[in-house]
């Protein structure tokens, strides 16, 4: 195998890994943006019910359970992180996904030049990938298992276009 042939591979699977992480970051990011969502309607229904005369006179033990919940929820939110959270995937997607075109088009169209040429193209690509891992994301094993799924089913297939 030449340093050419070498470097392509390496891009292709930093290309495919790149794809991996992209997709369950943002199958991870559905989840989180789902329940961000639920915890803030739910907080402001729960605080409708707890201020509603009718609820408080005719059962004062819901009111008063509403009004705690409204009050816990979107502080067990903020202990979990998940506006924070939400935030750091929806980068590291992005960047996931950036990287990804950057490999791919590296191993088809930059290793078209002299190696030379070629791995200095490449080398700003391997830092960024790089830097982008030091950051500590680990979303469940689950979303990975669908984003493996999404891509064996063909859904991220560039065939034919």
């Amino acid at each position: 195998m030449t340093p050419t042939d070498g470097l392509i591979k390496a891009c292709k699977d930093q290309a495919e890994n790149c794809a991996y992480s992209a997709t369950t970051f943002m199958i991870y990011l559905r989840w989180l943006r789902f329940w961000d969502v639920v915890g803030s309607v739910v907080t402001v229904v729960l605080g409708a019910i707890a201020t509603w005369k009718i609820v408080a006179q005719s059962s004062p033990v819901i009111a008063a359970t509403c009004a705690f919940l409204t009050t816990v929820i979107p502080l067990t939110m903020r202990a979990m992180r998940i506006a924070e959270s939400v935030r750091e995937y929806s980068l590291a997607a992005g960047k996931y996904t950036n990287l990804r075109d950057q490999f791919a088009m590296a191993a088809d169209i930059e290793s078209q030049k002299p190696f030379q040429d070629f791995e200095t193209a490449t080398k700003p690509y391997f830092e960024r990938l790089e830097r982008l891992r030091e950051q500590p994301l680990t979303p469940p094993e689950w979303a990975f298992t669908k984003a493996r799924a999404k891509h064996k089913a063909g859904h991220y297939d560039h065939d034919g276009i």
